[in-house]
Formats: structure tokens, sequence, C-alpha cells
């Protein structure tokens, strides 16, 4: 509890540092687009993309404000583990029904509809920068190619460092 109170700033600074780690590497996944030969591609930087990303974060944020609302009014009667596994609007919420193995549980909460959200938003926003020459269909197609690969990436890397330091 006391070096609680002497770091309680620590949480604070890293934060924002994880949150621009984060939007880099979305960044420099939608940075993959240049390779393919779309229209307007070459007049769009990588600071469009951090800027893409950064406004789609605005997602994630409202996902952590209806958790709080969730356990600070809806549901008062909760642990510490509820409150750590509990992603809103998730499949990790469905754990009675799906199994409950740890490795399983972050890929779980990556299933969610906030995650829906911004991949329709980094649709939508990859459409704007390329001035609206592709359609949906295709810009979801791209986010799927880049975003998608980098997030499978990651949760297949979060996977095995779970199942490493469980066993």
């Amino acid at each position: 509890m006391e070096s609680q109170k002497k770091w309680w700033w620590v949480s604070y600074v890293v934060t924002p540092i994880f949150i621009g780690i984060k939007v880099l590497l979305v960044a420099f996944c939608l940075n993959f687009l240049k390779l393919f030969e779309l229209p307007n591609i070459g007049q769009i930087t990588f600071g469009d993309f951090v800027f893409l990303a950064l406004i789609a974060e605005s997602i994630f944020v409202i996902a952590g404000f209806y958790k709080f609302i969730n356990f600070h009014f809806i549901n008062t009667d909760y642990t510490l583990e509820d409150l750590q596994t509990y992603y809103p609007i998730s499949l990790i919420n469905l754990r009675e029904h799906i199994s409950t193995e740890k490795w399983l549980a972050y890929p779980l909460q990556l299933a969610n509809l906030f995650e829906l959200f911004y991949w329709g938003f980094l649709t939508w926003g990859v459409r704007e920068l390329l001035e609206e020459k592709i359609s949906y269909v295709k810009s979801l197609g791209l986010i799927s190619i880049t975003y998608g690969i980098g997030l499978l990436f990651w949760a297949v890397t979060v996977c095995f460092l779970i199942l490493n330091a469980q066993y």
C-alpha cells in the first residue's frame, strides 16, 4: 500500500505512452496501403494515418465509459476478477457458455462491438483519405489486409505469451 501511494502518478504517465504506441502501430499497419496501386495514395502521409488512428481511438474511450457506467450503476456487486476480465459487449462476457481457458480470454475480449466500430471508422477514414475513389467494401478489404493482419499477429503473440507464462 505504501509503494502504491508513492507511485500513483506512474499510471497517469504510462497510459498516454501506451495509447501513443498503439496509435503509431495502427498507423504503421495502415501505411502498408501505399504498397497498393490506389488513386491518390501518393498524397497521403504517415501523419494522416496517425491522425485517423488517433481519432478512431475515441471509440475505445467510449468503451471505457461504458465499463465505468456498468460497474458504477448497473453491476455494483463485482469482484476484482470481474473488473479485470470484463470488456463491454464482447464474447468474454459469455464465458459460462464458452471455454474459460486463460489463453482464450484475450481473443474473446477482442471480439466485441467496439472493435467492429473501430474497423468501420478506419474503413470510412481510408475511403475519405482516398477522396471516395474506392467503395466501402474495397476499403474494408484494405483494412482487413493491413490492420487486420497486424491485429491477428498481436493477438497470436499475446496468446503465445499467456501460454508460455501459464506452463
